[in-house]
């Protein structure tokens, strides 16, 4: 009994001692249909439009209206952080679903984003407000950046086009 119990001891102290590695690559990993945005004519939210706003001392001013947007920059991605929490629109973020977040552009809109390094394209809705780290111009879902292969890099140089829904 003793040699059990010393052998029991010498077990659990092992393993305590045992490292576990994640695979950050799998993180987010979960079945998932991306489901094609269709856009629509939606009026501007309410919520999420003001004629400017600040956010971490830098002001910014939402445009009246997104038909005739383009530009090109850097596009980032957010997932489980704010998964489940409310988006600028009083909607709640889903990071599998086909979204984004913009500084300017009013919400809702639809844009078609196109990777530069792939040419891979898609069309997101615009319901949120971000990305506030400088030098970026459109936050993608976590589903769409993985759409245009932007999950594993964190970033990529893209175009992003308004959609004008008649």
């Amino acid at each position: 009994m003793k040699f059990f119990n010393i052998i029991l001891v010498f077990s659990l102290v092992l393993a305590s001692c045992t490292v576990i590695k994640k695979d950050v690559r799998n993180k987010y990993k979960k079945k998932y249909q991306v489901q094609e945005v269709i856009p629509k004519k939606e009026k501007y939210s309410k919520y999420g439009n003001p004629k400017s706003y600040k956010v971490f001392g830098i002001k910014y001013y939402t445009l009246k209206t997104h038909i005739g947007y383009s530009e090109e920059g850097i596009a980032s991605w957010y997932g489980k952080k704010f998964h489940g929490k409310l988006t600028s629109t009083r909607e709640v973020y889903d990071m599998y679903g086909i979204t984004a977040a913009h500084k300017s552009l009013p919400i809702p809109c639809y844009v078609r984003v196109t990777n530069l390094s792939n040419n891979k394209s898609l069309i997101v809705r615009v319901n949120d407000r971000g990305p506030f780290k400088k030098g970026r111009i459109i936050d993608l879902s976590y589903a769409a950046a993985k759409e245009l292969n932007i999950v594993d890099k964190g970033i990529a140089t893209v175009l992003v086009e308004s959609i004008n829904v008649k």
